[in-house]
């Protein structure tokens, strides 16, 4: 069974021939244009600037070798007719170098109705010397997503960011258990029906019975064989060995049932699974690292913002509730803490034996442990319940502790821990390697949610 990582989604990048300002200073119209501007001395220092070699290297071809995005065919603009050539599932619209100075508006006016983000063209350094003159910086344009990048970090923060967006947009998830989850509060304004209109994502739900049953029909040699390969991988504890082929038919099982629905995405209502047995979270992890956003108690917000920070960084996510198993100096020492159950493996720290652990202390069920990587820097963040703003910060991993219930604790120094303890929205917040805080920023921004910063 093969599933689509999240993060393997390509940014389609289309990009647009109109006519430039060069072009239209060649008429006899503009004789001084033409004269001295087309055809006179070259700018000197625009000269040097186009020898500089970049200390990394962004043109468009470069990330076209490097995988980050696929280029359609150009779509030359000459009347307001052509823009509706323009393909649907087209992620990024980019403009040439000068080409919509003197655009026509009604031209315009129907790339803004397409409401996809805009780019003028970049060099390999990142940036768009001649992005500001756009007429997209008209007042009549003011929703339209028209970013000017100025540096490798913004060209590559951007399409990360549209990165995220399509992830959501396009996000199937198989939703496991009843909708609202009995461990979350959920607004009842939000159904399932209001989450995809709003935000894109379609959500599957099936009863537990059907989770259940297709474990149990799971083919015990194939289970066997993958619960052997665990056990060259794993540190087994806590004397539940002799149920390892069982953990290995959850995982399988889940596989199986997003295949037959075509889901990139699951959550587990957990609280109403029947035994402790069947709870799911060692299967999380690893499926985390396969690249499918896994997430408990069907705390939606948290897999959205699960989705968005796997298919900027590339790498998996882990969730977990905020200041659990914390102290008062915790938070006194600027530190907040994260804790939960579901750790991918690919977090562990260099040379750390990854451990398998039983659930809450319980003598039965799975879940993984290992330290994390100390002094990493991460990013936290979480979506509010109104999918209408995302809250972020950045911080560093200060230590990892096994606290049994939940099995994982993590310490993250912070800025402001206490900022954040006071407003840190959602039940659960995700917590990723790496620091993608301003492209977060750019992720709100394309998706019209508020930005809040701590």
């Amino acid at each position: 069974m093969t599933l689509k990582k999240i993060w393997d989604l390509p940014v389609l990048l289309q990009p647009l021939k109109m006519e430039s300002a060069l072009e239209r200073w060649l008429s006899d119209e503009t004789p001084i244009a033409k004269q001295t501007w087309v055809f006179g001395p070259k700018k000197p220092r625009d000269q040097l600037r186009n020898q500089e070699l970049p200390p990394k290297d962004v043109h468009i071809e470069k990330l076209v070798e490097s995988g980050l995005i696929h280029v359609l065919p150009q779509i030359k603009i000459k009347k307001r007719e052509d823009v509706r050539n323009i393909p649907e599932d087209a992620d990024l619209l980019v403009i040439g170098d000068m080409e919509d100075w003197m655009a026509p508006e009604e031209i315009l006016d129907e790339l803004a109705l397409l409401k996809k983000p805009i780019m003028p063209e970049w060099d390999s350094w990142g940036y768009s010397i001649h992005g500001r003159l756009s007429k997209f910086r008209f007042d009549k344009y003011s929703d339209v997503k028209h970013i000017i990048p100025m540096g490798a970090d913004d060209v590559l923060s951007t399409i990360s960011a549209i990165k995220g967006v399509k992830a959501l947009k396009t996000l199937k998830v198989l939703y496991i258990g009843k909708y609202p989850p009995r461990s979350v509060a959920v607004p009842k304004e939000i159904t399932l029906g209001y989450i995809h209109e709003k935000i894109g994502p379609e959500i599957r739900v099936i009863d537990m019975d059907e989770y259940l049953d297709t474990i149990w029909k799971i083919d015990d040699s194939k289970a066997e064989e993958l619960a052997e390969n665990w056990k060259t991988k794993f540190e087994i504890e806590n004397k539940i060995g002799t149920n390892f082929t069982e953990f290995a038919k959850i995982y399988l099982a889940l596989k199986k049932l997003l295949e037959k629905y075509n889901a990139n995405a699951l959550t587990v209502e957990c609280p109403a699974i029947p035994a402790i047995e069947y709870v799911p979270c060692m299967a999380f992890s690893l499926l985390i690292d396969d690249g499918i956003p896994s997430g408990c108690e069907g705390d939606l917000p948290a897999l959205f913002t699960m989705t968005v920070l796997m298919a900027i960084s590339g790498k998996g996510a882990l969730m977990g509730n905020l200041n659990e198993n914390v102290t008062h100096w915790d938070i006194e020492k600027g530190i907040i803490t994260i804790n939960h159950d579901v750790i991918p493996p690919s977090y562990a720290c260099p040379m750390c034996r990854i451990k398998v652990k039983d659930y809450h202390g319980m003598k039965v069920g799975a879940t993984l442990y290992s330290d994390l990587i100390e002094g990493a820097p991460v990013t936290v963040a979480g979506i509010h319940w109104n999918m209408n703003k995302i809250w972020a910060t950045e911080g560093e991993i200060a230590w990892t502790k096994d606290t049994v219930h939940c099995r994982i604790a993590i310490g993250v120094k912070v800025k402001d821990s206490k900022t954040i303890s006071r407003m840190g929205f959602g039940h659960h917040i995700v917590l990723v390697y790496g620091r993608y805080k301003d492209t977060l920023r750019r992720f709100a921004d394309l998706m019209g949610f508020e930005f809040i910063e701590v």
